[in-house]
């Protein structure tokens, strides 16, 4: 698939998850115990919006109604999101107004960054705060009550460092739900239903001789690993690793009975990791070793 193929499916599948249940309800606990609204922002700088609009900050949503003052806080993301992209890893920061942010960046299987989950705005325990005067200094800038923008202000949520750790695992959770939803999406979108299993039951009969780990024929087929392993069972009636299984030893069997390669030589050509491993598949499969297989296909 080409990187601009991608793209526009990568932003189809935000597109949908704009509509998930489940991350709504997710960034709903997340406002009932901290206080914080939970955004998602693509790659492409899109959001998802997952607040609806509401229970979002005053003060910022104050800040925000002037264009200078929505210019200076969509600024200050972008500088933050990238910052944590290039880092690989969550941070928290202090705005230009004065509230500390979290930015979580996510990435996907291959690690190419897809976007961030922010969270905002809180004041941080022990830590500084805008002075009035700093309050009054900025409401003038933006045409704003001085008085209104420094209660909005004060009555900004408050975290300790423990819950500030709990709010960065926890967007940490969402992400993982947020990624793998996309994946699956991908997916879907990649292959016709009725044909994606398919698809990768060809892929696991043409590379049976090599390592064929779920996690990265999962990776390759851009689904998670949950649901290649429910929808493989589903669709074939045996799980991913029983098919492996089964093909390897059907495979196994025809050299048994028209080579005459060792059952060594055999094990390694069918993909088994060792001879037990090959020894102990082979054994489930066909209710007796390989020497007596051999013996009775008229085999020495």
């Amino acid at each position: 698939m080409n990187q601009n193929r991608k793209k526009s499916i990568t932003l189809q599948a935000f597109a949908k998850l704009g509509n998930e249940k489940l991350l709504h309800r997710y960034c709903e606990i997340l406002y009932k115990l901290m206080g914080l609204v939970v955004d998602f922002i693509s790659a492409e700088n899109e959001s998802l919006r997952l607040s609806g609009g509401s229970n979002f900050n005053a003060y910022c949503s104050a800040i925000r109604e002037n264009k200078s003052g929505f210019d200076a806080c969509h600024n200050c993301d972008v500088i933050h999101a990238f910052q944590g992209a290039r880092n690989g890893e969550a941070i928290c920061y202090r705005c230009h107004a004065g509230l500390y942010e979290v930015v979580v960046p996510l990435f996907d299987e291959q690690k190419n960054y897809l976007g961030c989950l922010t969270s905002g705005q809180f004041h941080l325990q022990n830590e500084k705060r805008n002075s009035p005067q700093e309050i009054y200094d900025l409401a003038r800038l933006y045409a704003l009550d001085p008085e209104k923008l420094y209660q909005a202000y004060q009555n900004s949520p408050v975290l300790s460092q423990d819950q500030l750790d709990g709010t960065i695992s926890y967007l940490e959770i969402i992400g993982r739900h947020l990624t793998g939803l996309r994946e699956n999406l991908i997916f879907l979108e990649r292959i016709n239903t009725p044909g994606k299993i398919e698809s990768i039951r060809k892929y696991l009969e043409e590379n049976y001789t090599g390592k064929l780990r779920i996690r990265d024929v999962a990776r390759k087929f851009y689904v998670s690993v949950s649901f290649l392993s429910h929808n493989f069972k589903r669709e074939l009636n045996v799980s991913f690793t029983d098919y492996i299984n089964a093909f390897r030893v059907n495979k196994a069997k025809e050299m048994l009975s028209d080579t005459r390669l060792s059952v060594s030589e055999i094990a390694m050509m069918t993909g088994f990791g060792s001879i037990s491993q090959f020894n102990r598949v082979f054994l489930a499969e066909t209710g007796m070793s390989a020497k007596k297989y051999r013996q009775a296909c008229g085999r020495k």
